[in-house]
């Protein structure tokens, strides 16, 4: 009954584990469809926008045109009145008294009134005579204070402003539209000024003044488009000619971003994300500006999209009714298989907790002698050997922190001065393998390596890299590696000996030697770079970095080692070796490589993803790296040169690297004063030990002793001695008791322990310190 209740049990355990697996399995089948939905939601959003924005072209375009011709129709106006004959006389009046009379006056009014044209844009015109200081318009003649105070008065200037423009050279100066108080009515006029005469810089005489009615003007900006559009007019000095808005000012700021021409651009004004477009006239430099609300665009995309997460919802809850039902109805063989190899093998009592763990175990029982003997061949030294170098040649390791005790336990021997890194790829060895079964492979590379090790004579270390890729530590006296040396002619041994004896084609990729450990990252990031040169080489060659480094022109290289080589550096806090990196990156990428601007683009991208990952990996707000940029990556794209951007990259790595410093001097204290603290509250129990203070703190013993040590300057030990005397030497000058309390009271056993370490720091005994500080306590000190 037992048996059959624990059977039952861990059946319903292991039946859990894969069953959740494959509802897991089925719902994530499920999602695909929605992934693809809301990836469409998206492209059909910008495909909404892209369309706002063409359409809000069409209709600045159809603006500009009609508001150009109308303002054509201004230019015509000015031109007429500017050459008109009986003008010139008044504005030389000083050589013309004789003929300037009341008729004459009346004759400039009759010309005036001629030239008055049917457009709407134009409300009315007329000309200032500066050496008279009159105007005179197409019904009257008047003097300036009396026109500007009773006639045609300005809300927003004063008269000595009117004056002043009047008075200075203009070419069609267009001031931005302003309330008029005109015929006992206020309206809203743009006034335009031309200098007379026309084109004359020299000496003004007068000036010719058009209005022009901003509701005519609004009207045309309107009726292109009913829905909640602003517009805005900008002249050529980027004041606000004319808006439909209430908020005149919301666009100045952006109005630095508008080019010249036309194009669109996204901006939040107000709170309220705007879709703006704008287009510039050729003729008077006017730039047509419309905003939007992006949420009419996309109105009816929110509706749908509502829609469409009710749906999905509805979609969820029916598609996990179904992926349960599947799950169960496939995990029904599995469940049956288990209690058939149960019951095969009277194993009910067997504990379950993995269906397939379980299945694959009964499966490999027959192979169990092969796995033996893989594990005899591959020993635990050589596999920890070949780790470590694979992790060192690729960047993973911290060489700034490797003593000479590590170098042993790895069992590796460094001792020349020049490191190198060497590939060799098994281009084809069919003719030695009868199949390319992973057992004759694994012969392969065992061949080459054994072979490179004999040929190396203890200047290297050769080891297994990838399937059909072995790879060389060269650590040599010799600092160059090229063709005809010492390092080529052992290489060439190499590949005629594979290729003579076990008929196995290889192709070698050779980096430049490096001095100092540090360059082995780099070297082997050389050796790649040599490698992917391989298909423009002869099959069995040996390239050299430094023959085809002239080579690479177009492509920038950031490889996978190369960008984990500078997470981890960052990561240790080894800012020193992330700067070795960047300076090897900018010098192939820049000084060897020679690539292309836009390659350039795709490099930053590249390092300032790298970044990202990193500060993401670190746990640390981007915002703090990137002075207040907001765009993380716009803070490479704005740099000009290479050189920039290596120096603003060793920036944010500098910053990072001494944020993680810092994070660690801060935890190190931290944890120096709990140790300290709970000793200083404990010292007085005799169950105070390594391993007490250790399991407090959680932290290993062995590596608390070293830690405290390093960082207080003392061991743990000591200090807890020095504690105990001090409190000892207290009590025996304070107290009459006895130097056996005494010892437990401090935290001794018994005061045998303390006698022996009073004498060892004090060189007296217990009682005779007690003497000499005066007291008179019993003594019952034990020889020793």
């Amino acid at each position: 009954m037992i048996q059959k209740w624990r059977s039952g049990k861990e059946g319903e355990t292991f039946r859990r584990s894969v069953f959740f697996k494959l509802l897991l399995s089925f719902m994530a089948i499920l999602m695909i469809p929605f992934v693809i939905g809301a990836l469409l939601y998206g492209r059909m959003e910008q495909a909404l926008i892209e369309n706002a924005y063409d359409s809000n072209q069409t209709l600045l375009q159809q603006t500009r045109l009609a508001v150009d011709s109308r303002m054509n129709e201004v230019d015509q106006l000015a031109a007429q009145i500017a050459f008109d004959p009986m003008l010139q006389l008044f504005l030389y009046e000083e050589n013309n008294r004789a003929s300037i009379n009341d008729y004459t006056y009346i004759e400039l009014i009759r010309n005036l009134k001629r030239y008055r044209t049917l457009s709407p844009f134009i409300d009315d015109y007329y000309v200032y005579f500066k050496q008279s200081d009159r105007i005179v318009t197409t019904t009257i003649r008047t003097d300036t204070d009396t026109f500007y105070r009773y006639i045609n008065e300005y809300q927003n200037r004063s008269l000595d402003e009117i004056k002043s423009l009047l008075n200075s050279y203009h070419l069609r100066t267009y001031l931005p539209a302003e309330p008029i108080q005109y015929d006992q009515k206020q309206r809203s006029m743009i006034t335009t000024i031309s200098s007379l005469p026309m084109g004359d810089n020299t000496e003004v005489r007068g000036s010719l003044v058009v209005t022009i009615d901003e509701t005519q003007l609004l009207g045309q900006l309107r009726k292109s488009d009913h829905r909640e559009t602003d517009y805005y007019i900008f002249g050529a000095d980027g004041q606000v000619i004319s808006t439909t808005s209430d908020r005149s000012g919301a666009l100045e700021d952006l109005r630095s971003s508008m080019g010249h021409g036309y194009g669109n651009l996204a901006a939040t004004i107000g709170g309220t994300d705007m879709l703006i477009s704008y287009t510039t006239s050729s003729q008077n430099n006017w730039t047509y500006v419309s905003v939007i609300p992006k949420t009419i665009i996309l109105s009816k995309v929110n509706e749908t999209k509502s829609l469409a997460l009710l749906l999905l919802l509805l979609c969820m809850a029916g598609g996990f009714a179904v992926s349960y039902y599947l799950a169960y109805k496939n995990h029904r063989p599995i469940r049956e298989l288990i209690h058939t190899i149960l019951q095969g093998k009277n194993m009910s009592g067997v504990a379950i907790r993995n269906e397939f763990a379980f299945i694959r175990n009964e499966l490999l029982s027959s192979i169990v002698e092969e796995k033996q003997m893989r594990g005899v061949l591959s020993q635990q030294k050589p596999v920890i050997q070949a780790d470590f170098i694979s992790r060192l040649m690729k960047g993973f390791v911290d060489t700034s922190s490797l003593k000479e005790s590590d170098y042993s336990f790895m069992n590796v021997s460094l001792p020349h001065p020049y490191y190198g890194v060497v590939l060799l790829q098994i281009d084809d060895c069919r003719r030695f393998v009868q199949e390319e079964s992973e057992r004759e492979w694994t012969l392969v590379r065992f061949i080459l390596i054994n072979l490179s090790n004999e040929l190396l004579a203890g200047n290297g270390y050769a080891i297994e890299l990838d399937r059909d890729r072995v790879g060389i530590l060269l650590n040599s006296t010799e600092s160059i590696a090229e063709k005809g040396n010492e390092l080529d002619r052992l290489l060439q041994s190499i590949k005629s000996q594979m290729e003579g004896k076990f008929r196995t084609s290889v192709t070698i990729a050779v980096s430049n030697m490096k001095s100092g450990i540090h360059g082995i990252a780099v070297a082997y990031g050389e050796a790649v770079t040599a490698m992917e040169h391989k298909s423009m080489q002869e099959q069995g060659s040996i390239i050299y970095y430094d023959a085809i480094r002239g080579m690479e022109r177009h492509y920038f290289y950031y490889s996978l080692e190369m960008e984990a080589q500078l997470m981890n550096y960052a990561k240790s806090g080894d800012y020193g070796n992330v700067e070795k990196v960047l300076d090897q990156l900018f010098e192939i990428n820049f000084q060897s490589r020679s690539i292309s601007p836009e390659m350039a683009k795709y490099l930053s991208s590249e390092l300032m993803s790298t970044v990202i990952k990193l500060l993401s990996a670190l746990n640390i707000d981007d915002e703090t790296f990137f002075g207040g940029e907001g765009a993380s990556f716009k803070y490479l794209a704005k740099i000009g040169t290479a050189e920039e951007m290596n120096a603003a990259l060793k920036r944010l790595y500098h910053a990072i690297c001494a944020k993680v410093t810092g994070d660690r001097s801060d935890h190190s204290d931290l944890l120096a004063s709990r140790i300290r603290c709970y000793i200083e509250s404990h010292y007085d129990s005799n169950e105070l030990s390594l391993t007490t203070i250790a399991d407090h703190v959680g932290l290993n013993p062995s590596y608390l002793s070293t830690f405290y040590k390093k960082q207080m300057g003392h061991n743990v030990t000591e200090y807890i001695t020095s504690l105990r005397m001090k409190e000892a030497k207290t009590l025996l000058a304070e107290t009459e008791l006895t130097v056996a309390a005494i010892a437990i009271k401090v935290g001794f056993a018994n005061d045998i322990g303390l006698i022996r370490l009073f004498k060892k720091t004090e060189g007296i005994t217990p009682g005779k310190y007690r003497e000499i500080a005066g007291g008179s306590g019993p003594d019952n000190e034990a020889v020793l």
